[in-house]
């Protein structure tokens, strides 16, 4: 349910796939949406992409970039307000299918940059706010691909590398601000949705992809925090 009070939504990568749909379902909930885009030219086609579900805008948000995220944070509170719904969602898999003994440096250093560090980034810039005003829900996309305890295959290991980090973020960042926080930290498993990463042959939509995303953003108060959720079931670390 969302709070009786209007809340802001900030969702990272949302020009295609997975974000445009969380972005599409929090908007037609009654949530003010912020999708933040790497370019301003994919911001336009985003909006109009979106125009039909809501209070939807955009802005550009580069999340490999410190100084992008804080310019964008500055933009939104000026324009919009403080954000309320932090939904951590751009991503990159620079290393599809590739063996863990031919994934070169590069490859490692973008997807921490990205799937990781962009996370970071992002909670550094939006979470103080929600701490001080008592209330927040962040939710970081990660994928079922990257529980080490239902670990298999060996290929995609930067990738998975990194959103393994992101779990061990999540986790440590619930713990930090305390499990009974009114600041809610989660981890989402979309699981094998049809995107530009999964491919046509995935067996979920981007809305079934979206789910869970949108069901933690929009937690009651007694929620969970410091968990991971696949289909709003919990999902081993």
């Amino acid at each position: 349910m969302v709070p009786e009070l209007p809340r802001l939504a900030l969702v990272t990568g949302a020009n295609r796939g997975i974000g445009l749909a969380v972005a599409r379902e929090l908007a037609v909930r009654g949530v003010s949406v912020i999708a933040a885009c790497r370019r301003a030219e994919t911001c336009e086609e985003t909006l109009r992409a979106l125009h039909d579900a809501g209070d939807v805008a955009t802005c550009v948000l580069d999340v490999s970039s410190t100084e992008s995220v804080q310019a964008a944070r500055a933009r939104i509170e000026h324009d919009h307000g403080p954000v309320d719904i932090l939904v951590n969602n751009a991503g990159i898999a620079p290393d599809q299918w590739v063996s863990v003994l031919e994934t070169d440096e590069q490859a490692f250093r973008d997807s921490l940059e990205v799937n990781l560090l962009g996370a970071q980034r992002c909670c550094q810039a939006f979470l103080p706010g929600m701490l001080e005003r008592g209330y927040g829900r962040v939710v970081n996309v990660s994928t079922e691909l990257a529980s080490i305890s239902t670990m298999e295959m060996g290929s995609t290991v930067a990738y998975r590398s990194a959103k393994a980090g992101l779990n061990a973020l999540t986790r440590l960042t619930a713990l930090e601000l305390g499990l009974d926080s009114p600041v809610k930290v989660n981890a989402a498993c979309p699981g094998w949705v049809r995107t530009e990463l999964g491919g046509p042959g995935a067996l979920y939509s981007v809305e079934e992809g979206a789910d869970t995303i949108v069901w933690l953003a929009l937690l009651e108060d007694d929620g969970p925090s410091g968990g991971n959720f696949r289909q709003r079931e919990a999902w081993p670390w």
